[in-house]
Order: C-alpha cells, then sequence, then structure tokens
C-alpha cells in the first residue's frame, strides 16, 4: 500500500546532490575537512579538560595530615 504523501512527493535522485549556488564539490570536501579539524581539536581539548578536572578532584579529596597527628579533609 501506498500513502497519498508518499506517491505525490518526489525526491532529487541520490546520484546528483544538490549543491547551494557556487558551491563546488572542492569546497564542499574542503569545509568538511576543516569541520574535522575542528571536531578533533575539540575532543583533545574536552580530553584535557576532563583530565584537569580530575586533577582538582584528586587535590579536594586529599587527607592532609596536621602536626597534632589528626588528619583533616580538605575540601576548596
Amino acid at each position: 500500500m501506498h500513502s497519498k504523501w508518499n506517491s505525490e512527493t518526489s525526491y532529487p535522485p541520490a546520484a546528483s546532490p544538490q549543491l547551494p549556488p557556487g558551491q563546488h564539490p572542492q569546497h564542499m570536501t574542503q569545509r568538511l575537512k576543516n569541520l574535522e579539524d575542528q571536531m578533533a581539536l575539540l575532543i583533545k581539548l574536552m580530553e584535557s579538560n576532563n583530565q584537569l578536572l580530575r586533577s582538582i578532584e584528586e587535590q579536594q579529596n586529599r587527607v592532609c595530615t596536621s602536626g597534632g597527628g589528626g588528619s583533616v579533609i580538605v575540601r576548596m
């Protein structure tokens, strides 16, 4: 069974992607490469940020001993 919506809707052929006027495949390829590079940098910065947060958490949870023999949990 075909619905009325599907039977009246036309789609562009898959073999010929629609590019905005003035856009060449090489330009689109370069833009995609730039996006990939930006995503890789973003991932690297997020990993660095996560490591920094783990380090801060470890420092906050570190137990410091005082001269009197007792221990104090230091929280920032």
